[in-house]
């Protein structure tokens, strides 16, 4: 199966010559960087929700986390679905078009996280706690998606 860095899927001379615009290394940098934001928005999305609410991980409020990170991660892949579309199918977006779609994607999960990590000041704690597991969930939702991109053969 071809990889979708940016490379075409044929063996022809002008597929070549396109590669050669299509930027694989970038492609490939942009990637993984996107992936590890993605990361760590979840990983300090789910620190401060637990710190927030510290017994958030136990019991019924467990159950309210896991549906709202799902929520988060479900809504971002409805989000990205054209992106991982072109993933399954083997066709790369054009540099230009993949680097605009992980800076407005990585733009709104840090807009969530923040609005989640604020809204204890003006709502009840549970709010933020919810806001911020939706943003632990897109943000786990963006770095599965950016190893999609690293696994050969996953379709």
């Amino acid at each position: 199966m071809p990889r979708n860095w940016g490379l075409p899927a044929k063996d022809q001379h002008a597929a070549f010559i396109n590669a050669k615009t299509a930027k694989p290394l970038l492609t490939l940098m942009v990637s993984a960087i996107f992936g590890v934001i993605g990361a760590s928005v979840a990983a300090v999305s789910f620190t401060e929700a637990r710190a927030l609410l510290p017994d958030l991980f136990h019991g019924a409020s467990l159950i309210a986390a896991v549906i709202t990170a799902g929520f988060g991660c479900w809504s971002y892949i409805w989000l990205a679905r054209p992106r991982f579309a072109a993933q399954f199918s083997g066709q790369g977006d054009a540099f230009s078009g993949l680097l605009r779609f992980y800076v407005r994607a990585a733009i709104v999960l840090f807009v969530v996280l923040i609005v989640g990590q604020y809204a204890h000041i003006l709502t009840p704690d549970i709010i933020g706690v919810l806001l911020l597991c939706v943003s632990g969930g897109a943000g786990a939702a963006a770095a599965f998606q950016t190893v999609l991109a690293f696994v050969p053969y996953y379709e």
